[in-house]
């Protein structure tokens, strides 16, 4: 059984990327991997994302939608590991289902898209580091069929055989690191990740996701109405933000603050 969904998740941001929003790419508006599609799914908008929220998009909810939407419906945590980075990783860049049917014709069962006891069954009956490399070969086989191979080809390539070496390395219990991002895109390199896959629809994160300046900015926002002017607000997460607290103590930091508020009422 799998547990090193994090790390996994680490990979794909550091093969995604940051934003982007590239004309020849049918995906459109993308930041972390999540498209405009997906995204508007995910946060149920009953409609695309606008690239502007796409752009706003924080690794936090990245993190989450990529174990709900992705991880969850290949039963990543059943996988073995290698594997489960390698089908997770195809699952992004080219949708869950279609992932999913290229492993099953390898493994000779049931093509239909949706790992179950017979596909799982399979896996465990063949060579690991076998399956994972013919997982790659099959995938870039199928990238190369495609009408935008001309144009992504390149860092298609590459990204299937950083994921390909990435993978035997996880299968043989060596660690591995993020590759570069995608040329022209921003750098997502997640300092950490804690991520719990449970089933369907329960997807949790258990810790946060890149640097604390998103959250405390927020965190900082829903603050200012308690106080006509920001001057103790910027104080104190200034402070939290350069000695590096937890999260956590911003809850604390309002209390006091409310405390003060109130203080000064009373006076």
């Amino acid at each position: 059984m799998s547990n090193n969904l994090a790390q996994t998740i680490k990979l794909a941001f550091g093969s995604e990327g940051g934003w982007s929003n590239h004309p020849a790419d049918p995906g459109g508006a993308t930041k972390y991997g999540i498209t405009a599609s997906t995204l508007g799914v995910a946060r149920d908008l009953r409609r695309k994302a606008t690239p502007d929220e796409v752009r706003a998009l924080s690794l936090s909810e990245a993190a989450q939608i990529l174990d709900k939407q992705y991880a969850q419906p290949l039963r990543y945590a059943e996988l073995p590991p290698g594997l489960d980075y390698a089908l997770f990783d195809f699952s992004v860049n080219s949708g869950p289902a279609q992932a999913v049917r290229i492993l099953q014709r390898i493994l000779v069962v049931e093509v239909d898209g949706i790992v179950g006891v017979k596909t799982l069954n399979a896996i465990r009956d063949r060579n690991l580091a076998g399956l994972i490399d013919k997982l790659q070969d099959a995938r870039l086989r199928f990238l190369k069929g495609l009408k935008t191979w001309p144009t992504f080809g390149k860092g298609w390539s590459i990204r299937v055989e950083h994921v390909r070496s990435s993978a035997l390395k996880m299968a043989a219990g060596i660690s591995t690191v993020a590759p570069a991002p995608p040329e022209g895109r921003q750098t997502a390199s997640p300092r950490d990740v804690k991520v719990s896959s449970t089933p369907a629809g329960k997807g949790t994160i258990t810790a946060t996701i890149g640097t604390a300046g998103a959250a405390i900015g927020a965190a900082k926002d829903s603050l200012q109405p308690l106080t006509s002017n920001g001057g103790f607000a910027d104080t104190m997460f200034t402070v939290l933000i350069a000695g590096g607290v937890a999260l956590t103590v911003i809850g604390l930091a309002v209390v006091t603050y409310q405390q003060i508020r109130h203080r000064e009422t009373a006076a």
